[in-house]
């Protein structure tokens, strides 16, 4: 029993690593082309970006949710596999939707999204004191 407690919590940090990860793969593929460029090379994206804007002011970068899904089926289909479905699947479905109610409240994939006036470079113009 404490091995599979302590299995079930190592794939809820496992799934929250990857919604991390996969939260900031913008930056990961900015990093990955500025290192190919230093290398002179054409830059090549080995993932695109998943972004969907959820409302006026953040955007959704979905990777994450796809890594950590992704994880799930393996981890699925592991169980299947080894006809221990039944009794673990229970758990290992609720180590991910903790992970991602943890991941959505710790905003891990929803950037501020650009606003006309965040992007204007405009001065700030103080009022005049009298």
């Amino acid at each position: 029993m404490v091995k599979r407690i302590s299995l079930t919590i190592l794939q809820f940090i496992a799934f929250i690593i990857l919604l991390a990860v996969g939260g900031n793969w913008d930056a990961v593929n900015l990093s990955l082309e500025m290192r190919q460029l230093q290398h002179n090379q054409t830059p090549h994206v080995f993932l695109q970006t998943l972004r969907y804007p959820v409302s006026s002011t953040h955007i959704l970068i979905a990777n994450g949710i796809l890594f950590a899904t992704i994880l799930l089926v393996i981890i699925l289909l592991i169980e299947v596999l080894s006809k221990k479905l039944k009794p673990w699947a229970s758990l290992t479905l609720l180590a991910y939707v903790l992970a991602v109610v943890l991941g959505f409240a710790m905003k891990l994939g929803l950037p501020p999204a650009s606003t006309p006036d965040s992007s204007s470079l405009a001065p700030l113009v103080l009022p005049a004191q009298s």
